[in-house]
């Protein structure tokens, strides 16, 4: 994808070399802020609750970045988000408004409506440098949450890298941080005095501590029985390191920053093991603190904090007027130690009615009280029951008819969503992260209330995760929740991906077939059942299948790419390369498409543009398994055979279980003349997948060399089985059959 750049006009720039000589102070005049514009750093954390932060209180955990932020800055005791998501959740941080008024009420369905302003717009029509960088999929700038900036960095590494397998879905803590940084870096670098000088705006976007909570090693060891606290330190680290950076670079003094979460992380509570579905304060109570330029230290703000007031917030603090007709406020006041009564927090939750037909979760917090509008109506009260244990609605009627009369006065503010249907890419990099669904409900409404049937979505939580790990298992428990229930459209789907996986195509058929009859059968789908039909052998109806996925998603680059897979296992080059292209045409910079093109420049011996393809794969992804392996084979082609084997060393080291790396690195040490190492390189190879003519060969020819003429002839005649119509190695086995081995010499 291409970076979005936004020209600032003269007029701002002549702004912004004036404001040098401004020193804003607050509405008393009491404390002034720097001689320039601020800049001003959002730090948003994926899933972080508020109790497992030092801060506030929670031990046994390792947050000293965002204690120390705390205690130099202010901390607001109660902070509340609007919904348990993170796309809906952000927009309402971004834009200042709520999920009824912004428009974006799940993951991965809704765009954010072009015409509202942003902070990003805000501060890049302020003269601002903007910048973001995401590290999550529900964040991709499909969604518009790259308006404003002029930098939005939300290139995460796809499939085989080195921390995992899968779509393009997340980017972790450590890598996003050498981004910022880097880009922080050539602000200060800038030839033109003018641009050097522009205060900047940037917003880091941390999804780690998202299920599946996977930290790294050290991370893990140190957290071995509570690695979502380990993924939770892991963040705080890498924020450490970022402030760190500014610090050195004299810009920490004249930059505000703020850091909060999206939502929070149910654990458990109210038999939800994650989030999404209900709005409880487990997944709507986060952090939020603020420090730097011009904000007191080490004060507690007992105002709640509500998501939609960080915009308005942030822009005062920098001395920037608001939009209009917001649903947030700014929170100066408090944060300079005044007086504020608390506004109520419209909270929600669509998850179970889009995606189940079930009752959807609305509802209003104020500082004390919780009221929910479901089938069963609950009251909580916050002060005297944290946990949300007792429903006070059958005690509080009064009370509960007041705040519904809030909640009734929030909703008809409405306004209509922006909405695009879901992509095939989408869909498929949604459910890779574990989330339920994203499309809308294709099922009668039930009415069901959510809270008696959250186990129903806690076993569909866990086959989805286990679609990937255990196909197996997944297809089990994705059947028994069919038997119980034929309607859910998502335990299908994902029914056939795992069937799909564990090599079971005539069920997976059967399971598309069965969406597809009823209407129900999204482009995602239409794609699984080509490749299904494709590895039943059926060309023709796999062919078909692509073609009705391209007519319903026809600017999905997902659907392009499957075509030129089929293309590719198929021999088709050209076919290929002109699907590849396509797939640039529609996402610029696409790696599996750049990927792509590089194994076909290098199938045709055009090694220097292989080698370029590659290297523009691993400009963005430097660990990205298929380019390095890509790249290895490039190095081997061109007689730089010690560079093939260290480069794919590297590789095997990070992926061990990838198929094609491990074949290359036994390959490339066959020909550097080590056949006796290579022979276990293409025996794992096989056991990965691998089991090809092309590796058996590789194999059968290594153990020749080494000494093994029983294991090669083996090897020799399983890739004959597969591919008969191959003279050397007929020849080879002639051979081996016909001779009669050397004396042992003793």
């Amino acid at each position: 994808m291409s970076v979005r750049t936004l020209g600032v006009g003269s007029a701002i720039v002549v702004a912004i070399a004036a404001a040098a000589a401004i020193v804003i102070r607050s509405p008393r005049n009491e404390r002034a802020v720097p001689a320039r514009l601020p800049n001003v750093l959002l730090i948003t954390i994926d899933t972080l609750r508020w109790d497992h932060v030092g801060a506030y209180g929670a031990s046994d955990v390792s947050t000293p970045a965002l204690d120390g932020l705390a205690a130099r800055g202010v901390r607001f005791e109660t902070a509340i988000m609007h919904a348990p998501l993170t796309a809906p959740s952000h927009a309402s941080i971004l834009t200042g408004l709520t999920p009824i008024r912004h428009g974006v009420r799940d993951n991965g369905a809704f765009v954010l409506p072009p015409h509202l302003p942003t902070l990003a717009t805000v501060f890049r029509d302020a003269g601002y440098a903007t910048a973001g960088f995401i590290s999550g999929f529900p964040l991709d700038r499909r969604f518009g949450f790259a308006k404003g900036f002029e930098t939005y960095d939300d290139r995460l590494p796809r499939g085989r890298t080195s921390r995992g397998g899968g779509d393009a879905t997340e980017r972790h803590a450590d890598e996003t941080t050498t981004r910022v940084t880097a880009w922080i870096d050539r602000q200060t670098t800038q030839p033109d005095a003018a641009q050097k000088e522009r205060p900047w705006f940037v917003w880091v976007h941390y999804f780690d501590p998202h299920a599946a909570y996977e930290p790294p090693a050290e991370y893990l060891r140190r957290f071995a029985s509570r690695p979502y606290d380990g993924e939770i330190a892991f963040v705080d680290a890498q924020i450490a390191r970022l402030l760190g950076h500014i610090g050195d670079r004299d810009a920490l003094t004249r930059t505000i920053t703020l850091v909060t979460a999206d939502h929070g992380e149910s654990l458990g509570e109210h038999g939800e093991e994650t989030h999404g579905v209900f709005i409880y304060d487990s997944t709507l109570r986060v952090p939020l603190i603020i420090a730097g330029a011009g904000v007191p230290s080490g004060r507690v703000a007992g105002v709640v904090a509500r998501g939609v007031d960080v915009l308005p917030t942030l822009l005062d603090l920098a001395g920037l007027p608001a939009p209009q007709s917001l649903d947030g406020r700014s929170l100066r006041p408090a944060i300079e130690g005044r007086p504020m009564t608390d506004e109520p927090a419209y909270i929600e939750s669509l998850l179970a009615s889009r995606n189940f037909g079930w009752a959807a979760l609305r509802g209003v917090r104020d500082a004390r009280w919780k009221y929910i509008d479901a089938p069963s109506r609950e009251m909580y009260d916050l002060t005297a029951d944290r946990r949300e244990s007792i429903n006070r609605f059958p005690e509080q009627p009064e009370r509960a008819a007041t705040m519904a009369k809030v909640l009734a006065a929030a909703s008809d503010r409405a306004t209509p969503a922006a909405t695009e249907p879901v992509t095939a890419d989408t869909a498929a990099r949604l459910h890779a992260l574990g989330y339920i669904g994203s499309t809308s409900p294709s099922r009668r409404a039930t009415g069901d209330d959510p809270k008696d049937r959250i186990a129903l979505i806690t076993r569909l939580e866990h086959a989805i995760a286990d679609t990937r790990v255990n196909p197996t298992r997944a297809a089990s428990a994705l059947r028994a929740l069919l038997d119980e229930d034929e309607g859910i459209t998502v335990a299908r789907r994902q029914l056939a991906a795992a069937l799909s996986a564990i090599g079971d195509h005539g069920g997976a058929i059967q399971q598309v077939r069965w969406l597809e009859a009823r209407g129900n059968a999204s482009a995602e789908d239409l794609l699984l059942l080509g490749e299904s039909l494709r590895a039943t052998g059926d060309l023709a109806a796999a062919a078909a299948a692509r073609q009705r996925a391209a007519r319903m998603d026809p600017a999905s680059p997902e659907v392009v790419l499957t075509e030129a897979r089929a293309s590719m296992a198929e021999r088709r080059g050209d076919d290929a390369r002109h699907a590849y292209e396509r797939a640039l045409d529609l996402s610029p910079g696409n790696p599996e498409a750049l990927a792509g093109l590089g194994q076909l420049a290098l199938a045709k011996g055009d090694l220097d543009r292989a080698s370029t393809l590659f290297e523009r794969v691993l400009a963005d992804a430097p660990h990205d398994v298929e380019a390095r392996t890509g790249l290895a084979l490039v190095r081997g082609r061109q007689g730089r055979m010690a560079d093939a084997v260290a480069i794919l060393q590297e590789v095997v080291a990070d992926a061990p279980a990838d198929a094609q790396a491990l074949a290359a690195l036994g390959a490339a040490l066959a020909r550097g003349g080590r056949p006796d190492t290579a022979v276990p390189f293409f025996e794992r190879a096989i056991s990965a997948g691998a089991r090809t003519p092309a590796v058996l060969n590789g194999l059968g020819f290594a153990k020749l060399e080494s000494g093994d003429r029983a294991g090669a002839l083996s090897a020799l005649k399983a890739s004959l089985s597969l591919e008969p119509k191959q003279p050397g190695v007929q020849q080879a086995v002639h051979d081996l059959s016909s001779t009669t081995p050397p004396p042992v010499v003793r």
